[in-house]
């Protein structure tokens, strides 16, 4: 089970890329960056069995990710 800290800095992540109001700012890279490699990360960890795209989708679904 993915602990509720690391969903939070993931939808801390993804917010951060997702809705910056700069989409050319650095931080807003940086945000895209970290939030793909948190969430290849907890691929690996929790579900390498399971298709990238499926646990991106379904997985992180069913732990409450938005």
């Amino acid at each position: 089970m993915i602990s509720r800290e690391q969903l939070g800095r993931l939808a801390e992540l993804y917010d951060q890329y997702q809705n910056s109001l700069r989409p050319l700012a650095p931080e807003r890279a940086e945000a895209g960056r970290a939030f793909r490699e948190l969430l290849s990360t907890l691929h690996a960890t929790h579900a390498p069995e399971v298709p990238f795209d499926n646990f991106r989708r379904e997985y992180l679904r069913k732990n409450k990710m938005p």
